[in-house]
């Protein structure tokens, strides 16, 4: 019985990952879409920051200092 349940839980995989395989085929330059938002240009153009850019951007930029609320 464990033999079915392996066989099906490796073609299961297999099937996701050749559903991976297509869908990098078929996109556009073969690119998902940037999800980081530091380097993704569409959130940037939304002022959407990075709690590590806002940080800095309170501090002044120079990531030095201990209490940004000074």
């Amino acid at each position: 019985m464990w033999w079915y349940v392996m066989l099906f839980s490796i073609a299961a995989l297999a099937l996701c990952f050749a559903g991976l395989a297509i869908t990098i085929l078929i996109k556009k330059n073969g690119k998902f879409p940037e999800t980081e938002i530091s380097r993704n240009p569409h959130m940037r153009k939304l002022g959407i920051r990075c709690a590590k850019q806002d940080a800095l951007a309170s501090c002044g930029g120079c990531g030095e200092c201990s209490n940004p609320a000074e």
